[in-house]
C-alpha cells in the first residue's frame, strides 16, 4: 500500500504567501522560501506553490521565487500560476519544480496538458480543479470570473485524466479557510472513479480533519494551507496525531510521545507536578 501524502499549500499574492479565505479574503504570512524551509524541516511530504495573481496578470509565477523555494527544500515541489505554453513548463522545471500544476489554462482547452504529457510525462502534469456546489451538484469554478462553469467536477476530472494528467488536485472554494474539514464524501466519490491519484484541498482546520480524509476516503493526499501557518511544528504535530506508519510517512525525527496535544493542534501543558519532577531533584531538609 502506498503511503498517503500530507502536502503544504503555499498561495502567493503580490509575491508573498497568504492565508486564503473563500478566495475572497487574504492575510499575509511572509516569504515563500522561509515557509517552505520550515515545512520541509517539520516533515511535510510535498509542497504545492501557486501564484494566485499570475493568470489574471498574464504572466507565470516568478521564477526567482520558485528557485528560492526549491533551494530550501528536499521534497517534491509542485508549481502553478499563469502557465501559458510548453516553454513556461520548461522554465518552471529548470527553476526546480518537480510537477507542473495547471488550472485556469485548462478551462480554455486541453492542449497544454496533452503537450506537457508528451514532452515531460504524465507524472509531471497536475490538473487543479477549484469546485463549488450549486443545486446539489459540484461544478468547476472559474476564479477569474468568480462563477462556476457548466462542467461537473467528475466529468472534468475524467477529461483531464484522458488528456494526460497524472494527478488531480480538488480544491473546495467554499471550505477554503473555513476550518470545517474536507468534503470527504465528494472527494471519495471522485477518487473512487479515477485511476490516477486525487489530492484534496480546502477546509483543514486541525489534525483530525487530515486524519479523517486520509483514513475514510480513497484520496492519495491532503493539502493544507492556513492552519499549517498557525503553529510551529504543525506538520509534525499532525503526523503525531495521525500516528499510523501504515497510512502516512513518519520519518520525522520530531516526537511528541510524551507531550499532550490539544484538539486545535497546540501542544498541551504538562501538570505542575510533572514539570517539577523533571526540573528538580529533591533533597530532604537535613536535621541537625
Amino acid at each position: 500500500m502506498l503511503k498517503k501524502r500530507i502536502i503544504a499549500s503555499l498561495f502567493l499574492k503580490k509575491g508573498i504567501v497568504v492565508q486564503s479565505y473563500g478566495f475572497k479574503r487574504y492575510l499575509p504570512v511572509g516569504r515563500a522560501d522561509i515557509a517552505a524551509e520550515a515545512f520541509n524541516n517539520w516533515g511535510v511530504d510535498e509542497i504545492f506553490l501557486n501564484d494566485m495573481d499570475a493568470s489574471r496578470e498574464g504572466r507565470i509565477i516568478d521564477l526567482e521565487i520558485v528557485r528560492s523555494v526549491a533551494s530550501k527544500t528536499m521534497i517534491p515541489l509542485a508549481v502553478g500560476g499563469g502557465i501559458r505554453n510548453i516553454d513556461d513548463m520548461a522554465d518552471l522545471l529548470q527553476a526546480g519544480a518537480d510537477k507542473i500544476c495547471m488550472n485556469q489554462s485548462l478551462l480554455a482547452g486541453l492542449d497544454h496538458i496533452k503537450k506537457g504529457k508528451e514532452k515531460y510525462g504524465r507524472q509531471c502534469m497536475v490538473a487543479v480543479i477549484n469546485f463549488i456546489e450549486s443545486n446539489g451538484d459540484y461544478y468547476a469554478f472559474d476564479y477569474l470570473s468568480g462563477t462556476h462553469t457548466k462542467m461537473l467536477v467528475l466529468d472534468m476530472a475524467k477529461a483531464y485524466e484522458a488528456a494526460g494528467a497524472g494527478e488531480i488536485l480538488l480544491n473546495d472554494v467554499v471550505r477554503d479557510g473555513s476550518g470545517a474539514g474536507y468534503n470527504t464524501k465528494l472527494v471519495d466519490q471522485i477518487s473512487s472513479q479515477m485511476s490516477i491519484p486525487i489530492v484534496c484541498c480546502g477546509g483543514a482546520g486541525r489534525p483530525q480533519d487530515v486524519l479523517s480524509v486520509l483514513r475514510d476516503s480513497r484520496v492519495s493526499g491532503a493539502a493544507v494551507g492556513n492552519y499549517f501557518h498557525f503553529y510551529e511544528h504543525s506538520i509534525a504535530i499532525t503526523k503525531a496525531v495521525i500516528n499510523d506508519p501504515i497510512l502516512i510517512r513518519t520519518d520525522s525525527e520530531i516526537s511528541y510521545d510524551q507531550v499532550p496535544i490539544a484538539v486545535n493542534a497546540r501542544l498541551g501543558k504538562k501538570s505542575d507536578k510533572e514539570l517539577e519532577d523533571m526540573l528538580y531533584e529533591k533533597y530532604e531538609v537535613e536535621q541537625i
